[in-house]
């Protein structure tokens, strides 16, 4: 798409696993030429060979079959409107447990793979926190995964978002990670560096102390924290939440603190 870079059209085509979170809208990002060559880091540049000259045509949002408002970390009507800023497609593949999670992402991706012709799925993970589930839902589909925030240092991570100019709001913690007094000073709120950092020094001088900047991975890629974008240079329009009313979430695998916003809206730039 002429919008991310002008001599891309003919590459190979890709989508973007896209939830409107930092990572994903980060991951966009770097698939262009023109925010590639901002990153200073060597060796983050180095590994990023393996996405240069895609086309980005398509974002496609994984979702539970038939549960798309029950999605609390990262809102449908956000998302959408996210998609909207940005000016390219979302696709929606719901994924269900028949005959299995995997299987069903497997299905999703080759559909995406047989309707837009992508060769590529562009995914913000950082680490494998699923045993190899992503490698194996591409499997026999012909579509080929490309990661570009693999392993990166999680202060690195928060220094690109900073440095491109993508702003997010924490929208979900874990509560078993970061207790209800941290998680009031998060959810709701737009998220720096220098702030997170603060507020995990101000808890661990005021409780219990957790050495949260230790115990907690910056990025959230384990669960402690999910995000929403509110601003970045690819969108031509903000996407803000109005209000910071929050609820607890009791689940099997924990209770997490999420963000129920009053309303989403598109404020011009």
């Amino acid at each position: 798409m002429e919008k991310y870079d002008t001599d891309v059209v003919k590459a190979p085509r890709a989508a973007i696993a896209f939830t409107g979170g930092k990572d994903s809208v980060l991951a966009l990002h770097l698939v262009s030429a023109k925010f590639r060559a901002l990153v200073a880091d060597e060796q983050i540049k180095a590994q990023l060979h393996d996405i240069e000259q895609l086309n980005p045509v398509i974002l496609v949002s994984f979702r539970p079959t038939g549960q798309q408002d029950e999605f609390k970390a990262h809102g449908y009507e956000w998302t959408l409107k996210l998609a909207s800023s940005l000016g390219m497609p979302l696709v929606v593949k719901e994924i269900g447990n028949t005959p299995s999670f995997e299987d069903s992402y497997r299905s999703g991706i080759k559909e995406l793979a047989e309707e837009y012709q992508v060769t590529h799925l562009v995914t913000g993970d950082i680490e494998d926190i699923s045993e190899g589930f992503m490698d194996r839902a591409v499997t026999q589909t012909g579509v080929e995964l490309a990661r570009p925030l693999w392993k990166i240092p999680r202060l690195k991570v928060l220094d690109l978002l900073a440095q491109l100019q993508i702003d997010y709001v924490v929208t979900m913690t874990l509560l078993d990670k970061l207790p209800a007094p941290i998680s009031e000073r998060l959810v709701g709120y737009l998220v720096t560096q220098q702030y997170l950092l603060d507020q995990f020094d101000w808890y661990d001088s005021n409780h219990p102390p957790l050495d949260l900047r230790n115990t907690v991975d910056l990025a959230g890629e384990y669960g402690e924290m999910h995000s929403m974008v509110r601003d970045s240079p690819l969108f031509s329009f903000q996407v803000v939440h109005l209000g910071k009313i929050r609820k607890i979430h009791q689940t099997k695998y924990g209770s997490y603190m999420y963000l129920c916003p009053d309303e989403i809206q598109i404020v011009p730039k």
